[in-house]
């Protein structure tokens, strides 16, 4: 099992992608702070987000639907998370009103990975990951129709990140797409943290990470 897993994180890195479409972008979105790689603009859709504790949240989607294969990516905003919940009336058994806005923060990766296991498939890789160190989660699914779907959800800066790539029967994991998000700052420019083990985070500000 161990080796399949290597075998696995080896291809997802290093199998060149097959674009959907010619001349890929990189784009860039500074109200959520990120930049990615597109085959073209994407298509861009806002929605109302049901949180795991109840609370709504904006939602946005960025996507290129092409040749029967989706790549996207999701975007929760949760920066005014706390003021959310003075708003709602009721209250759960879980734990006070003033704790949940944490609470659905800290829990979004595990809590939207586990609606990804739901839809179906086998699930073929499931695993820490991280982008520039910004911790998530990795998840590679074989749907039931033979496509492929490969997802990776990452927190940072109060916005869950939720990136997917299906792509047809017979066709390599999308890297362009897959590898090239990144996070930046007030003024654009892109971050990258040191790491400990216990999970303290210190942006890198040396070499090409300036602060």
């Amino acid at each position: 099992m161990r080796n399949l897993k290597i075998i696995l994180i080896t291809l997802i890195v290093a199998m060149p992608a097959i674009s959907f479409s010619q001349g890929w972008i990189l784009y860039t979105d500074q109200e959520h702070r990120f930049i990615i790689n597109f085959p073209r603009e994407p298509d861009i859709q806002n929605f109302d987000y049901i949180s795991e504790y109840g609370a709504t949240f904006p939602g946005r989607t960025y996507s290129v639907q092409e040749n029967g294969g989706l790549l996207s990516l999701m975007i929760i905003d949760f920066r005014d998370g706390e003021g959310k919940y003075t708003e709602l009336i009721d209250k759960t058994d879980d734990a006070p009103v003033s704790s949940l806005w944490l609470y659905d923060q800290r829990g979004s990766v595990p809590y939207e990975a586990s609606k990804l296991r739901e839809r179906g498939g086998k699930i073929l890789y499931d695993n820490w990951h991280h982008i520039d160190l910004v911790e998530g989660l990795n998840i590679v699914i074989s749907n039931v129709d033979g496509s492929s779907t490969y997802a990776g959800l990452y927190l940072h800066a109060n916005r869950l990140y939720m990136m997917e790539a299906t792509v047809p029967a017979g066709f390599p994991p999308q890297s362009l797409f897959q590898q090239s998000l990144g996070f930046l700052d007030d003024e654009g420019r892109r971050i990258r943290y040191q790491l400990t083990p216990d999970g303290e985070r210190t942006r890198l500000c040396s070499g090409q990470w300036v602060c």
